[in-house]
């Protein structure tokens, strides 16, 4: 997970999307400050067209307190494909990889925000997280086959997809999540984040950015 010192600017972040009329981000931004630039562009061969790749894990507090800031880019920037992969660490994060990868190979995948949520409720109101029999629960309230659902959970097509997700983590050595890679190619840091006026503002103008200089 990131530092404690992110959960601070994840906080911030969820109270400037209320605000207006702040300053405008930075016009200029630099290597090795803002953004890092990879030695290994990382692909996604089922996207065309400029996309934002962004690794994550259900569980994680921080990705969930990033999400309206992703949705309200995603929202304005219809032409930007949004990739989103699963980090694989520890058991806990392999299953959730499995759900994951589940949720979308069965064409839901516009359930990411919701599920993430449920993951959140969950661990505020009974300290834990979702066990396969929660998950199936879940997965039965929207109408979806649990039965296939968990099927589809260690299907071939599915754990293909985890290798591909791994082998890329591994090749620019991600530590925690949420990470975000625009394009591939840069890294963004989220130093370039904390100490902005309006992280939203500046988090969309460094993606702006950098989708240019691909």
């Amino acid at each position: 997970m990131m530092k404690r010192g992110f959960m601070w600017l994840a906080s911030a972040m969820l109270a400037m999307l209320a605000m207006s009329g702040l300053a405008q981000a930075d016009d200029e931004f630099k290597a090795g400050t803002d953004y890092t630039v990879l030695e290994q562009q990382i692909k996604d061969p089922d996207t065309k067209g400029p996309y934002l790749l962004e690794y994550l894990w259900l569980g994680c507090s921080h990705c969930q307190a990033m999400n309206p800031l992703v949705k309200a880019f995603e929202e304005s920037h219809p032409k930007v494909s949004i990739v989103r992969r699963p980090a694989v660490g520890n058991d806990r994060w392999v299953f959730d990889a499995h759900v994951f990868y589940a949720l979308f190979s069965m064409g839901h995948g516009d359930l990411i925000y919701d599920i993430m949520e449920y993951y959140r409720s969950l661990a505020r109101s009974e300290r834990r997280l979702p066990d396969l029999a929660d998950v199936k629960g879940y997965i039965a309230s929207k109408g979806i086959d649990p039965q296939q659902f968990e099927k589809m959970m260690d299907s071939d097509e599915n754990l293909a997809r985890l290798s591909v997700a791994y082998r890329d983590q591994q090749s620019f050595g991600l530590k925690g999540v949420p990470v975000f890679l625009v394009s591939g190619k840069y890294q963004i840091r989220f130093e370039a984040l904390s100490k902005a006026k309006d992280p939203q503002t500046r988090f969309t103008a460094l993606v702006e950015y950098l989708l240019k200089q691909s």
